[in-house]
């Protein structure tokens, strides 16, 4: 197994491998509560990056696109490199940064990426995953049932479905991949590695970003993020979010189940004070809010009408099957 050089390498357009050591500013433990990556001094120049969780298993950073204010925040995937092949979950929201994926994983190691796991079927994970597809044609491409449903239509559907549990032992890695319940999208998965101790949870959990509910079932997903805490992970990775120490990321977690409840709970009340809410685009109610300590949360502006109309879905009994 070849590992990567110590020195920063650059690579397509902006994109830019940095070293652990090399990927922040900032001192290591320190954090900065959002996900926006202007908050932390960063500008899109300074990705990708990542960081090695733990032996031959990173965290990968790339961008998510700006929100209507210019907001941007990042986009994290899970890279295991097993010594049989590589496993990724969750790739990146297009082609030119799949590839600088690709390239930097390159970097790291000779052997092919076998399969990646659709933690999220949302486009900002799954966009560029063609990119996959064209360098490494029998790449599998493992998903829930709902999200071969969601991506029918998609170039590279999920062939290799988990509708509870699938355990890939590759090498020397064990991987689970995990179907805790409905979050997030219809579909989530995650990704769990005892021996390394580390869980990726996708967009289950989103870290300091206000929670996103444009296909959600919130109330489902709150028990979701109750259930992962029982696998007692060491490492708790998020698919948004910055990635600071393994204690830190614990606690953000219990921070992000805080905020999702919380939005929850005002959503209900707004409902029952009669405040109307058709949808993201008709949401009177989202006037009359008041999101407390998650108010200036990454990309709430455009979150917030989105999770009320989702909430009132849920509280109507509406919400779709998957």
């Amino acid at each position: 197994m070849r590992q990567a050089s110590r020195l920063a390498l650059p690579l397509l357009g902006w994109a830019v491998l940095l070293s652990p050591a090399a990927q922040s500013s900032e001192k290591p433990g320190v954090e900065t509560h959002s996900a926006d990556i202007s908050k932390r001094k960063l500008t899109p120049k300074d990705f990708p990056r990542w960081r090695e969780l733990e032996a031959n298993v990173y965290a990968y950073e790339g961008l998510h696109s700006p929100d209507q204010q210019g907001a941007i925040v990042n986009t994290v995937s899970l890279i295991v490199i097993t010594g049989d092949g590589v496993v990724v979950v969750d790739g990146q929201g297009d082609v030119p940064q799949t590839k600088a994926m690709i390239e930097n994983i390159k970097k790291l190691t000779d052997e092919p990426i076998k399969y990646v796991v659709i933690a999220s079927d949302h486009t900002d994970h799954v966009g560029g995953n063609s990119a996959f597809k064209a360098a490494y044609p029998n790449v599998v491409f493992i998903g829930s049932p709902a999200s071969k449903q969601h991506l029918a239509k998609d170039a590279n559907p999920p062939t290799m479905l988990v509708s509870e549990q699938r355990s890939l032992r590759l090498g020397a890695a064990q991987i689970e991949i995990l179907n805790l319940g409905r979050g997030h999208t219809g579909g989530d998965l995650v990704a769990w590695l005892p021996q390394a101790g580390v869980l990726f949870l996708g967009e289950i959990y989103l870290r300091d970003v206000f929670p996103a509910m444009r296909s959600a079932y919130p109330t489902e997903w709150l028990a979701t993020i109750r259930k992962s805490v029982y696998l007692n992970a060491t490492w708790v990775i998020p698919g948004h979010g910055f990635i600071d120490d393994a204690p830190i990321m614990k606690r953000e977690l219990d921070e992000a189940r805080q905020a999702l409840a919380y939005v929850i709970e005002e959503a209900k009340r707004l409902r029952a004070a009669g405040y109307a809410c058709e949808s993201a685009a008709n949401c009177p109610a989202a006037e009359h809010a008041n999101w407390g300590p998650y108010n200036d949360w990454a990309l709430r502006s455009s979150q917030a009408p989105l999770a009320i109309a989702r909430v009132y879905l849920e509280l109507d009994g509406r919400l779709p099957e998957t």
